[in-house]
């Protein structure tokens, strides 16, 4: 019987230096981040339902380019693979991107990001941003029993920008021109479920009734309770929809010992969030919905995405 590579490489381990299994181990590990992200493809392949440019269901294998599986349509004659169509689409160095997914479920920076990966700070960033592209959609479809519902605040930033800058630039640390809130802070609708732990981010236009109502109103289930500060908007916003609201007082005297009706849940999310951006000393605001999505896939209750799953959300699945 024809032996295995396998077979034939483990009788010389044995004889080995240890210098030996330094590169070996090195080797292996380089070589299991690569399989890994083909497993992820190679799942993609088998769940493939039609051609990417056309949507045609007839097509066929068309060879292999770098060990992934290629496929040609019958009907517009082009070919695809599993990431064509994908944000992912047109990225070099595939077999790097289960390690970036890997230091992006790690929340690394950019530059550390790039120094590990062996790439320009660039690149690192480009990837960081195409991973993050299916990742900013998937905010949770339905909100249901009691929902906490807050605004937290990003401060307007133009990071990145080298022209047609609406304002002077401003320091790193330089304090906002005004205090409080002010048309310098971006507002960022917060609305958790309370059973299930989803949440719903998104960056709004402003804090008026009509934009929150844009973003909460369809994601709530019709025998949802909505629990939110005492700001007016949510009251308007209630009884323009038809929706169960209650109201958390602001002074602490008035509120009841164990009261099932609070917004405490939604308070922590945006405490771990904020403390979760600090590391990014401040983020674009261009770029702030691709952020709470990074977030909102890692913010899970018991253990964080593996790097595989983390590489198959950024395909959109």
């Amino acid at each position: 019987m024809r032996q295995s590579r396998v077979e034939k490489i483990l009788p010389s381990i044995g004889n080995m230096t240890a210098e030996e299994c330094s590169q070996l181990k090195q080797a292996l590990k380089a070589r299991e981040s690569q399989v890994e992200g083909s497993v992820v493809l190679q799942k993609r392949s088998e769940n493939i339902a039609g051609c990417p440019h056309c949507g045609s269901a007839s097509f066929k294998k068309w060879g292999r380019y770098k060990g992934n599986q290629r496929f040609r349509c019958e009907d517009c004659a082009k070919t695809f693979s599993p990431i064509t169509g994908t944000p992912l689409a047109g990225l070099r160095h595939g077999e790097k991107h289960i390690a970036n997914a890997k230091y992006m479920v790690a929340g690394m920076t950019v530059r550390k990001t790039a120094e590990a990966l062996d790439v320009s700070v660039a690149t690192a960033f480009r990837w960081r941003h195409r991973f993050l592209e299916a990742m900013s959609e998937m905010n949770p479809v339905e909100l249901s029993g009691i929902v906490e519902a807050d605004e937290t605040f990003f401060r307007e930033s133009f990071k990145g920008r080298k022209k047609d800058m609406p304002r002077k630039s401003k320091s790193r640390g330089e304090p906002a021109s005004q205090r409080g809130l002010s048309r310098e802070q971006i507002p960022v609708l917060v609305a958790r479920d309370r059973s299930t732990g989803k949440t719903l981010t998104q960056v709004l236009p402003s804090r008026t009734a009509r934009d929150i109502g844009v973003v909460l109103v369809p994601a709530l289930a019709a025998d949802a309770v909505l629990c939110s500060d005492n700001a007016s908007a949510y009251r308007t916003l209630a009884k323009a929809a038809g929706i169960e609201l209650r109201c958390v007082p602001a002074n602490p005297k008035k509120k009841g010992k164990g009261e099932v009706y609070h917004i405490q849940n939604v308070n922590a999310y945006d405490s771990r969030l904020k403390g979760w951006m600090f590391r990014f000393r401040g983020v674009a605001t261009k770029n702030l919905p691709n952020y709470l999505g990074w977030h909102r896939y890692l913010d899970v209750p018991k253990s964080r995405p593996t790097p595989k799953k983390f590489l198959t959300g950024a395909l959109g699945d």
